[in-house]
């Protein structure tokens, strides 16, 4: 079974009575500022890449030419390995006058134009982004401006992650509670970032490991070794105590 590993933490802090003006936050009643939080780890299953070709000439058409027929070679070779027409982006080009400084004459000689282009696309089939990267570079892509390993179901996780989060909040809340032999009377206020509160909170130290079959269903194993991908999320609370 293909298996997501949930990190689950919390942190909270007891403020007996607020004497601060801090009204929006916290009550002027005795009551607990708590923290809860969730890490969810999972695998990418498709890769974010930007690559190029940038060739340099005296002559700006045979510059172009070159990048021009370097890039057609690489959008025909990205269609290959089942990148969709939607998924790729080469419309980008630069043309650039550089020149050089030559230190005998004190003068900047012509170097020559430079023409850039890139190529922008999402891989997902993951499993070939080995060959596909090395194939690139034997056909005349010179440069790798940036590669990305992502999820496809970050979205999903996060909205998890956020109800896991207020899940061990409230969990927090009961535990502090009942350590501190007090009651817990409602709740005044939430939030999802931290609040304008002077105290800070406390967080615990032990941990609790899950697992929930939420992998995507294309991951596959071992592929160019991306790592992991955390997704986490915070939530805060203030309840009344007695």
């Amino acid at each position: 079974m293909k298996s997501l590993t949930l990190f689950l933490g919390s942190a909270l802090a007891l403020t007996a009575v607020s004497f601060n003006t801090l009204a929006a936050s916290t009550p002027n009643a005795p009551h607990i500022y708590v923290k809860g939080e969730a890490t969810l780890t999972t695998m990418p299953d498709y890769v974010q890449l930007s690559v190029g070709i940038s060739e340099i000439d005296k002559n700006l058409i045979a510059a172009k030419n070159r990048t021009d027929t370097a890039m057609a070679k690489a959008i025909k070779l990205v269609k290959e390995v089942g990148v969709k027409e939607g998924d790729i982006n080469a419309g980008h080009i630069s043309i650039n006058r550089e020149s050089q400084y030559n230190r005998t004459s004190g003068s900047q000689e012509f170097k020559g134009f430079r023409v850039s282009r890139t190529l922008t696309l999402k891989l997902s089939d993951i499993k070939k982004y080995p060959e596909l990267l090395q194939s690139l570079v034997n056909n005349g892509i010179n440069e790798i401006n940036h590669t990305q390993f992502l999820a496809s179901n970050y979205n999903e996780l996060h909205k998890k992650a956020q109800k896991l989060a207020i899940k061990d909040a409230r969990d927090a809340a009961k535990e502090f509670s009942e350590d501190y032999g007090v009651e817990l009377k409602g709740l005044y206020t939430a939030s999802l970032s931290p609040m304008n509160v002077t105290s800070q909170p406390y967080m615990r130290a032990e941990q609790t490991m899950m697992k929930a079959d939420s992998t995507p269903g294309n991951f596959v194993p071992d592929a160019y070794h991306a790592g992991e991908i955390k997704v986490t999320a915070s939530s805060y609370a203030v309840y009344f105590i007695e």
